[in-house]
């Protein structure tokens, strides 16, 4: 009988790569991004909208966001694994990458809760 215990959680987890960490974060960026900001649109309008680049795309027509926003995740992703040698020398670049998705993270869940709070209004 081992008297050594499980390792725990964090032992077993295994650190993200960099293919995985590169999709987080065009997916957060991208997709994510995308979407709550549409589900925000519909519930408050154009006048909601922070980022004025956005908001005149929206005025006009909310497919140039869909293009711009996939055409800066091409571009995103395409660079990021062209320079992936580059990036990896980097210290902690797990932190950087992983720092970027947080941040889109957040920023989802902000545009959610203008969706929600507008929704209920």
């Amino acid at each position: 009988m081992s008297t050594s215990s499980p390792p725990g959680l964090l032992a077993r987890l295994r650190r993200p790569g960099y293919v995985e960490l590169v999709f987080a974060v065009v997916f957060v960026w991208g997709t994510g991004d995308l979407f709550s900001t549409l589900a925000a649109l519909h519930f408050t309008g154009v006048w909601a909208e922070a980022n004025p680049l956005i908001r005149a795309l929206l005025v006009q027509d909310p497919l140039l966001v869909v293009a711009l926003k996939g055409a800066v995740m091409l571009v995103v992703g395409l660079t990021l694994f062209r320079y992936r040698t580059a990036v990896e020398r980097l210290p902690r670049w797990r932190l950087v990458l992983g720092g970027l998705v947080g941040a889109g993270t957040g920023i989802v869940v902000v545009n959610l809760y203008v969706a929600l709070a507008a929704a209920q209004v």
